[in-house]
């Protein structure tokens, strides 16, 4: 795996681990979309808390920056974790009730810009764009994030780099509430 940080590479073992025990068989199509000589944005609808992004991450041939909302990495042991894969913390708007609006807006254009310089570098990035976990059957309201963040890294990658490119994943299981289910990850 490329340019992939030894931390990295045994968070991915063992989530690797944690996903065998947890799906019964994991079916991957598409990764002959993913192409090897640029970064891009992987995104997925996010029906399953630390499970969608623990099937991504191993299904995926290359590693992938998270972003993750900021208030995870306060968390003693996820928040180690986190920071040594190299996640980045977003700080979504919504999160800093407390602060004044220009400084909630600067926070997030901030977060944004650290992922967006590490696509523009190459590398993969994932996003959930509905911004949040949840067990509904439907896709929620989607956010604006992913989008920004795609053009922002166009706009910091050198003029004759390979664009960056939107990967799209469909994340399916036969019952989500079911230990040892099937699980598909599809990459389009």
């Amino acid at each position: 795996m490329r340019n992939a940080s030894r931390a990295y590479r045994v968070f991915l073992a063992f989530f690797r681990l944690i996903c065998s025990a947890f799906f019964r068989t994991v079916v991957v199509t598409g990764r002959e979309h993913i192409p090897d000589d640029r970064g891009g944005i992987v995104v997925s609808w996010h029906p399953n808390g630390l499970v969608d992004p623990g099937l991504i991450l191993t299904q995926f041939p290359h590693p992938i920056v998270f972003g993750a909302r900021h208030g995870i990495f306060k968390t003693p042991i996820l928040g180690s974790i986190m920071r040594a894969i190299g996640t980045v913390p977003i700080y979504r708007a919504v999160d800093l009730k407390n602060a004044d609006p220009a400084e909630r807006r600067q926070a997030n254009l901030k977060s944004l810009r650290a992922l967006a310089e590490r696509i523009a570098e190459g590398s993969f990035s994932a996003l959930f764009p509905e911004g949040l976990s949840h067990d509904a059957p439907h896709l929620l309201e989607l956010k604006t994030g992913a989008a920004r963040l795609y053009y922002q890294a166009r706009a910091l990658q050198p003029a004759d780099a390979p664009a960056a490119v939107i990967i799209p994943v469909g994340r399916h299981s036969d019952d989500t509430d079911i230990f040892r289910t099937r699980a598909l990850v599809e990459f389009y």
